[in-house]
């Protein structure tokens, strides 16, 4: 969603003295396994390390019910099973082969178990498989609409005993991560988030007058064509980041705009790029930070290393063109994936 100049300045005021450290609650020890691997990417610049699997040993998933006679309690395996509207069922975890663990996530204070829901949801299981044993309430709150964030009280809380040892491991929130939630609540009852269709419609005017400027110049000044398709896509970038980014009825709306003015999908865009800003710069992780051997945001392993690393800074805009080729290619592989999975 877009806000406007003064939520924008309220809100980077407020970033600003929330280190990054707090901005997302430290993972457990349960995904910390993740971040010590060694990090490496595929020889296209994605991230190799794939989201961790919970354990079987992590933890017994148990719920505690009545005997037939109702005289004593007895600690029960159960799972549970839930649709895309967030209803779960409990179910048997256990088939012939093994038995599923609990998926917990904290949201405002509360955990809940996920591992019935991972499937159902939206954007894919493997949202929900990085945030066990992790805090995801900003994750919660800023890239989901209104409705589902009324979705999420209805999932099944996790078992009384996972949460004791899930307190004892995981920090619990921070003053800062607190206040920054009651300006962030505070600033959408004051409408800060509503959008204003005249400033939308006057930055969509603006893309097109400069796909219709570049058009009007291809034959007569190359120069000047050349450079209003460059903004144009720029703008394209932007504006698309915004409706890919947005939880809005607006976005929802123009969610397809990057993929016709940029070339870019939106699906492939929420996977890559959601992730930089929900686990940022986390190595392994992030993918926008994963764009070797093109350009290096940090410093390599020395096995991992190449000379041209040193005069980067130099031709940056060669490799960066490859990059922008490659996401092309890599928007079509994950449309297709996403097709068979069926996710948004």
């Amino acid at each position: 969603m877009i806000l406007s100049k003064r939520a924008v300045a309220t809100l980077l005021a407020a970033a600003a003295v929330l280190p990054a450290s707090v901005a997302f609650s430290p993972t457990s020890s349960r995904a910390t396994a993740l971040r010590t691997r060694t990090w490496s990417t595929t020889s296209r610049g994605v991230a190799s390390v794939s989201p961790p699997a919970p354990s079987i040993a992590d933890r017994t998933v148990t719920t505690t019910t009545k005997k037939s006679d109702d005289s004593l309690l007895t600690n029960k395996p159960v799972g549970w099973d839930c649709d895309d509207a967030a209803n779960c069922v409990e179910v048997d975890p256990c088939d012939e082969v093994k038995c599923r663990t609990s998926l917990d996530v904290r949201i405002h204070g509360q955990w809940y178990d996920l591992s019935g829901w991972r499937k159902a949801h939206p954007a894919g299981a493997h949202w929900i498989d990085w945030y066990d044993g992790r805090d995801a309430t900003e994750v919660m709150d800023a890239f989901h609409s209104a409705k589902a964030r009324k979705m999420w009280s209805r999932l099944p809380k996790s078992a009384e005993e996972t949460v004791m040892i899930l307190e004892a491991e995981v920090p619990a929130d921070s003053s800062t991560q607190m206040n920054f939630r009651k300006l962030q609540k505070q600033l959408e009852d004051d409408g800060w988030y509503e959008r204003d269709p005249i400033y939308e419609i006057k930055l969509l005017g603006i893309f097109g007058g400069l796909c219709v400027g570049a058009a009007a110049t291809a034959h007569t000044v190359p120069a000047a064509s050349i450079m209003l398709t460059a903004l144009a896509m720029t703008n394209a970038g932007w504006l698309g980041h915004d409706y890919v980014h947005g939880v809005d009825q607006w976005s929802t709306n123009l969610r397809q705009f990057v993929s016709v003015a940029a070339g870019l999908g939106p699906t492939w865009w929420s996977d890559k790029h959601n992730k930089h800003h929900a686990l940022t710069n986390e190595m392994g992780v992030d993918e926008d930070i994963a764009t070797d051997p093109f350009i290096y945001p940090y410093v390599p392993s020395p096995e991992n290393d190449n000379p041209l690393r040193r005069i980067q800074h130099w031709i940056f805009f060669i490799p960066f063109s490859f990059l922008f080729a490659l996401w092309r290619f890599d928007t079509l592989k994950v449309a297709v994936d996403a097709v068979e999975e069926k996710r948004t």
